[in-house]
């Protein structure tokens, strides 16, 4: 390992390196968060290269690569709102592709604590697309293609670093041909590693003789099962996408259902503590008939399935603190690579589109530190990361779950009963979903008359309840 004497680097090489022109950048990862932040780059570079272990597929299609492809995946309306920042109609092309809209007020079914939620019925703005990832991916690409200085290097994979003598500033990435055209360095001014949950950055940087970063892991042994579905005929529902919710500590269970592309269901059952789902159809249904309550598997019993079932099971959170460790110039870390959620939440993909704003905020400085980004990021990322591994602490067999204190079990009380009221005030429905879609801060949940809401609310069931 080099020592910090040996790392330092002078204010005017600092400087000088700081303000340099972004002429060639890369991409490692060709997913969400690799697309949106080659998106960033193209403002700012005048090339700039995407590359991906996988051959693009050219129509809406799985990729080996992304092997949690076929789960369902959530577009938060934040995040749908910074995809139509970055691409200006891209929600007409969704829709010309077959995705669909949803009024996540009048639209989303949520079976939580024994009741269903209270609906709206007006159309509201809170409204993004149900879709499957490769659909969302496809199109994406499609925006892509138009900027002439973004190119793909497909089917190669990124094996090590690039760096000036003194490992202080990365200069490119060395590629490995998965063709067997063999191996080529591609230099580059900035390096971006958005390979998610497979990247070698920790070793890369050990590689050049840096200290890897620390990691959190909080580990809720969450297994998934997916299937799709043609839906009975004459089928007909208000729902777009239904969630019958886990409810920790006692209840592991859950469904997610929801309508997508080519008039299919994608339904997912889940279970925590590894409670995991059976992958044959027997044990699929049965599984799917103990959830909590019955309309999930009233649905499915009677479609017809077009897929296998598909598992998954990486779903832990892990953080990799790059904020913590001091990293070469030129070289930076988002999305799944830094701050990989478990995926019940919905929050990957909208989390991933934040890091792309927190980049191009970060591109905007005439002083591109490496350290000042990932705080940047680490900071965008906290309420994020708190909010997941908070929900999962709850269970007891969650691995590095924090152990809660007075103040936690006072929160998750008030906040048990908040949801609770939220089916039917719908006022507090109408926050809960704009919390939930990053539209707004959880803070607002503590706010004096939202808190004066749910005391009174509460006093007037238990007189119900009494009387």
């Amino acid at each position: 390992m080099l020592s910090s004497a040996e790392i330092i680097v002078s204010s005017a090489e600092l400087n000088a390196i700081a303000v340099m022109k972004l002429e060639k950048t890369v991409v490692i990862g060709g997913s969400i968060a690799g697309l949106l932040a080659a998106r960033v780059l193209a403002e700012y570079c005048d090339s700039v290269t995407i590359v991906e272990r996988d051959k693009l597929p050219l129509q809406p299609h799985k990729r080996t690569g992304v092997p949690q492809s076929v789960q369902p995946h959530v577009l938060l309306v934040r995040g749908y709102r910074i995809l139509e920042e970055l691409f200006p109609g891209i929600g007409s092309q969704l829709s010309a592709a077959g995705a669909l809209t949803i009024d996540w007020l009048r639209e989303f079914y949520l079976f939580a604590q024994g009741q269903w939620s209270n609906n709206a019925v007006a159309p509201s703005e809170i409204i993004s697309f149900t879709c499957s990832r490769p659909l969302l991916e496809w199109t994406i690409r499609k925006r892509l293609a138009e900027f002439s200085q973004i190119k793909f290097i497909e089917q190669h994979r990124a094996i090590a670093l690039l760096t000036t003598s003194h490992k202080t500033q990365v200069t490119g990435v060395k590629l490995q041909s998965l063709t067997g055209d063999g191996t080529q360095e591609l230099p580059a001014s900035l390096v971006v590693d958005a390979s998610g949950r497979s990247s070698h950055t920790p070793q890369w940087l050990e590689d050049i003789g840096l200290t890897p970063p620390p990691e959190t892991i909080v580990n809720p042994f969450l297994g998934y099962a997916t299937r799709r579905y043609k839906p009975p005929e004459n089928f007909t529902a208000g729902w777009k996408v239904m969630l019958i919710s886990q409810e920790p500590p006692q209840n592991t269970r859950l469904g997610y259902l929801a309508k997508i592309e080519g008039g299919e269901l994608i339904a997912t059952v889940g279970g925590y503590g590894r409670d995991f789902p059976p992958l044959d159809e027997q044990g699929f249904l049965a599984f799917a008939r103990s959830l909590s309550s019955s309309c999930f598997y009233e649905i499915i019993k009677d479609a017809e399935p077009v897929s296998p079932i598909y598992a998954h099971r990486a779903t832990a959170n892990r953080l990799r603190h790059y904020e913590q460790i001091l990293m070469p110039t030129g070289f930076v870390v988002i999305g799944d690579a830094v701050c990989a959620l478990c995926p019940v939440y919905g929050q990957g993909m909208t989390v991933s589109a934040l890091s792309a704003m927190v980049l191009k905020d970060w591109l905007n400085n005439s002083q591109l530190v490496t350290s000042r980004f990932q705080k940047n990021l680490a900071k965008n990322n906290s309420l994020h990361w708190m909010l997941a591994t908070g929900q999962d602490s709850r269970f007891p067999t969650t691995a590095g779950r924090k152990q809660p204190n007075r103040l936690n079990k006072l929160l998750a009380g008030y906040n048990q009963k908040l949801m609770q009221i939220s089916n039917v005030d719908t006022e507090l429905r109408t926050l809960f979903v704009e919390v939930s879609h990053f539209l707004k801060s959880p803070l607002a949940f503590y706010h004096p008359q939202v808190i004066f809401r749910v005391i009174r609310s509460s006093k007037q069931k238990i007189k119900e309840i009494t009387n």
